[in-house]
């Protein structure tokens, strides 16, 4: 009889556990992202995508066109500018860490950096859209920025990963 009491109790532990463990999971995860309101129901909670911010093909007359409006190195100093100030941090894309002022500037010093090269960048984001409406929102969470990676003759062999911002909620 003692047996059968200590497996019902033993039971009722692991079940509670369960849904406590589970209603904590999920209020981590409810306020994050989908705490962003917006007309419509949330499409993408979170997207990740990239997008490319320089032309380094100049007979590339279709990028050419649709990076015209774009003031590219005014906004990737605005970013430093932010950091610099301490209105922004900067993490590390790699562990997620905080980096300081003066990993920022280490990177600033590296012959392989400049932001003149920083040609791509990556954007965490959540969409809504109102079918009614036709309205399409869109939240940026975090914006991360790439510098391009040469080969010794000068051709683009991809990306590097400079570090990303949280924008404020």
């Amino acid at each position: 009889m003692n047996n059968k009491k200590y497996i019902k109790h033993t039971a009722f532990i692991v079940v509670c556990f369960f849904f406590v463990f589970n209603a904590c999971k999920q209020k981590q995860t409810s306020s994050s992202s989908t705490d962003f309101k917006a007309p419509g129901h949330c499409i993408a909670d979170t997207i990740i995508y990239p997008v490319v911010i320089k032309n380094l093909d100049s007979l590339d007359v279709w990028t050419e066109q649709c990076l015209s409006q774009l003031e590219r190195q005014k906004f990737v100093d605005q970013i430093f500018d932010a950091i610099y100030k301490h209105k922004a941090k900067a993490y590390s894309y790699f562990n997620n860490e905080e980096m300081s002022i003066s990993d920022i500037k280490a990177l600033e010093e590296q012959a392989d950096f400049s932001r003149d090269k920083i040609g791509k960048l990556q954007f965490w984001e959540t969409w809504h859209f109102d079918e009614e409406q036709l309205i399409m929102t869109k939240k940026v969470h975090a914006i991360l920025l790439a510098y391009e990676f040469l080969t010794e003759e000068g051709e683009l062999r991809g990306y590097k990963a400079a570090f990303y911002i949280k924008m404020k909620e």
